[in-house]
């Protein structure tokens, strides 16, 4: 159908039903909708967050410094404006306003009649207090213990509540004396009773002195708070209004001090005494003039609405900056004014063509990166949770990008962009991370204005966070990584400054913000660690970590199954061999070889690799059931590593290292068992159940599996012999589809069947015989019935078959791609028993003691 067909009008078409029904496609095209619109909104989410962090409206305030170089064109004036004063000028204007305006005061023309007042509660108080400690001191003296209790509980509660505040030890002294005055309390006649108590003498001096300075007048504040050399008073019953010099009035504080500057010349020697006394005055003096702060507040406010935020004016057509001019502060001060007077004349619709305008260019940065990862990397972008993750860690470096363009002092190099460089890097790949690179360092240079050296700076710096962290091994490449970084930063800043010769100060400034950049790096690896249990990834660092073999699971791997541990190490070096070969992820195929067949462990004594000569539990079993428990191991597998929490992507190796092949072993057996009046054999029920290899990873392991295992059954490793059993691996693995998902070209399989070779070759070299070796009569050894020994001994050369004989049947299964015959075994007459029964469908590789049988036996995979 072409292209005007399928945009052409008119009636729809009745979709064909094939393979699938229709209801199953349509809830695909849902699914596919779905996570469509889940990127989309995320899309449109990480645009609306970049243009909410452009500053509104005071772009050359956020992003012009004073000694900066003026890299644009010479600009001209396009229209008269006012050159608006530094917000620091109106600080400094208001605040002259504030000590320039006389505050407002309210005189109190009863603050003498209040003063009274107060002197005559403070002594009615201490009437009673004093009254209440006599009548406890001599209820105590008569033994009446109750009402001396009581007693004692007024006199304290009465202290609380006077309006003289004084101390324990002032109490006292007030207290003694009151007792030493009254008859009934005195004990001795050491002090004549009667006379005036002494709290009744304070009372009468502070009232004394308090007089003095009330017809002065005074003010409820400091005097030297008041910035003015007059105040207002207002008469509110009189209505007038009046200014008084400040210096014709006392302050409060002032007031005070006097007090106890007087006293102390009157009782020189006496400190208590004059505390006492001030504490007396404190509690019954009342100032004669009291602020109104609301009203001073107005005066104030209407004062600075005086003030002018304008200072001086620029005429159009004239020269406000020219191109390669340094900044200066007269110059910044002018392009703010003339961005603010742009604002004012254009108002909504200037608002919005800058709003437009940003979003465009948000959108157009992050579709480069989007288009990437859906042109080169699909199968991330394919992964929504993959493609979340990214977006949250572009949200908080813009989101620390909006923070850093409103807040000076903490500047835009500060934001640790090379942290998402790093990450991104660790958990993908180095070219996901220098896309992501390059995109926030985009971002960071159009929130500036185009700042072109923030956008190389920061491009360089976060590259070489990429470069150091690419084949991240341990945790120390990340102290390199931040060493790397502020190298990348410097060395484009010290460019710029030699270039466009930059002001030293600036660019001091600029490295110390890099230098705490550079350091946040190293959170990369704390980060790390959350994001890969958050959003279930595995990295190089986790893969380091579950290769070890004295982790738990491959620890009882290698009590359980020694065997099948030995046999696992060996595809590991072979797998991981290959995949570095071919430039796939090497460390991924060992781990993933590692643990492929961990689920052997629960049922050692059914594979070959673990058996004792003799011994083989396949003996009393039918072949279907047999199968049915060499394929559980697959089941079994995936059970214990999700039990011991292994990532997902190493859990794919499990099921996928067999694929959906052929058990071929019992299969044939079953063929041979099978009677004319039995029920139909069904291959199905002979295979494992998948799913094929998805990934050149899981295909290397397929065929490493396959070729260790046959490697085995070679009585004579030859370089011919090994070099056609690989071959037929591959061919047999090929022509049964189970590579079809891998992506790996013959090119690749060339390269594969290469190192294998190579490496097996290593292996089975010629060993030295020594001395009294070559005189033993070679005693054939009897075939065990799993066809040879446990898994791991070397073939041995007296148990082979002559060299011609084995050659001649290699070539024949070479040639006719046939299985050959099926021979008895030394021991029961039955075809021998299998390695583990995963063998490959239709291939006979050549056994060892005449058995080609045996060889597929022997290819456990």
């Amino acid at each position: 159908m072409g292209l005007l067909d399928k945009i052409r009008p008119g009636s729809k078409r009745a979709r064909p039903v094939g393979t699938s029904l229709e209801r199953g496609t349509d809830d695909r095209r849902a699914e596919r909708r779905r996570n469509l619109l889940f990127k989309a909104g995320l899309f449109l989410g990480l645009t609306v967050l970049t243009v909410a962090a452009f500053p509104r409206g005071q772009l050359y305030r956020y992003t012009i410094e004073v000694g900066e170089v003026w890299q644009r064109e010479t600009l001209e004036a396009p229209f008269d404006f006012a050159i608006y004063k530094t917000p620091e000028e109106l600080d400094e204007e208001r605040r002259e306003v504030r000590f320039s305006t006389p505050p407002i005061f309210e005189e109190i023309p009863d603050a003498q009649e209040r003063m009274s007042a107060n002197r005559d509660t403070l002594r009615q108080q201490l009437d009673a207090l004093f009254g209440a400690y006599a009548a406890y001191r001599l209820n105590s003296s008569r033994g009446r213990l109750d009402e001396a209790r009581e007693d004692s509980l007024r006199y304290v509660e009465l202290r609380r509540n006077a309006r003289v505040k004084l101390t324990n030890e002032q109490w006292s002294r007030l207290a003694q004396d009151v007792a030493a005055r009254d008859p009934d309390l005195q004990s001795t006649t050491r002090t004549p009773p009667g006379g005036t108590p002494l709290y009744e003498a304070l009372i009468r001096d502070a009232w004394e002195f308090s007089t003095q300075f009330i017809n002065m007048g005074v003010m409820e504040i400091a005097r030297d708070s008041i910035g003015t050399d007059e105040i207002i008073v207002r008469d509110e019953r009189a209505h007038t209004e009046r200014a008084i010099q400040k210096d014709n009035v006392y302050g409060l504080n002032e007031v005070f001090l006097s007090v106890q500057d007087y006293f102390r010349s009157q009782f020189d020697g006496q400190p208590e005494l004059v505390n006492m006394l001030n504490a007396f005055v404190r509690a019954i003096f009342v100032p004669s003039l009291e602020l109104q702060r609301a009203m001073t507040l107005q005066a104030w406010q209407e004062a600075e609405s005086r003030i002018s935020p304008t200072r001086g004016k620029i005429a159009r057509g004239e020269e406000i900056v020219r191109e390669g001019q340094r900044i200066t502060e007269e110059i910044r001060r002018k392009l703010i004014s003339l961005e603010t007077a742009q604002v004012e004349r254009g108002g909504t619709r200037l608002y919005w063509r800058r709003t437009l305008g940003e979003g465009l260019l948000a959108m157009a940065t992050f579709v480069i990166f989007f288009l990437y990862l859906f042109m080169v990397r699909r199968t991330i972008f394919d992964d929504n949770r993959r493609i979340l993750l990214m977006t949250l860690l572009f949200a908080g470096v813009i989101g620390l990008f909006a923070l850093a363009i409103r807040v000076p002092e903490v500047g835009m190099y500060t934001v640790p962009v090379a942290i998402v460089s790093v990450l991104l890097t660790v958990i993908f790949d180095s070219r996901v991370g220098l896309f992501g690179t390059l995109t926030l360092a985009l971002i960071g240079g159009l929130l500036l204005g185009y700042d072109f050296e923030f956008t190389f700076a920061t491009l360089f710096g976060g590259t070489l966070g990429v470069f150091s962290v690419r084949d991240i091994k341990n945790r120390g490449q990340f102290f390199l990584s931040a060493v790397l970084v502020f190298l990348g930063y410097a060395v484009v800043m010290g460019a710029t400054w030699l270039f466009l010769e930059r002001d030293v100060s600036t660019l001091g400034k600029d490295l110390l913000l890099v230098l705490i950049n550079s350091f946040l790096v190293i959170l990369a690896y704390g980060l790390l660690w959350v994001l890969e249990r958050a959003f279930d990834v595995t990295t190089d660092l986790t893969l380091l970590e579950l290769s070890d073999t004295n982790r738990p699971l491959l620890k009882e791997l290698s009590l359980r199954a020694p065997g099948t541990f030995n046999h696992a190490l060996q595809v590991a070096n072979l797998a991981e061999a290959a995949a570095a070969a071919i430039g796939a992820n090497a460390l991924l195929t060992r781990v993933g070889a590692l643990y492929h067949d961990i689920g052997k462990m629960l049922k050692p004594e059914y594979f070959v690799e673990n058996q004792r000569p003799g011994l083989n539990p396949h003996d009393q079993l039918k072949p279907r059931m047999s199968a049915l428990i060499i394929a559980s191991h697959v089941k079994e597998g995936l059970e214990m590593g999700r039990q011991y929490a292994l990532p997902q992507r190493v859990l794919d190796f499990i099921p996928m290292h067999h694929g959906t092949t052929r058990i071929e072993y019992f299969y044939r057996k079953a063929l041979e068992e099978h009677g004319s009046d039995d029920p139909p054999i069904l291959e199905s029920e002979f295979r494992y159940p998948g799913p094929r290899p998805s990934s050149k990873e899981t295909g290397i392991l397929m065929l490493a599996d396959g070729v260790e295992a046959a490697s085995r059954s070679l009585s004579e490793p030859t370089h011919k012999r090994l070099d056609a059993l690989i071959d037929m691996i591959i061919k047999a693995r090929i022509e049964d589809g189970q590579l079809d998902d891998t992506d790996l070209t013959f090119r690749d399989l060339r390269q594969i069947k290469e190192t294998f070779l190579a490496l097996l070759l290593g292996i089975y070299h010629i060993r030295v015989k020594y001395p009294g070796q070559e005189d033993r009569k070679p005693a054939k050894q009897a075939p065990s019935q799993g066809g040879r020994a446990a898994q791991g001994d070397a073939p041995r050369p007296e148990a082979a078959e002559p060299a011609a004989s084995a050659e001649a049947r290699l070539a024949d299964a070479v040639s006719e791609e046939a299985s050959p015959p099926e021979p008895e075994s030394a021991t029961n007459g039955q075809p021998a028993p299998p390695e583990d029964a995963e063998q490959d469908p239709g291939v006979a590789p050549p056994g060892g003691d005449g058995s080609a049988l045996e060889g597929e036996q022997r290819r456990e995979e």
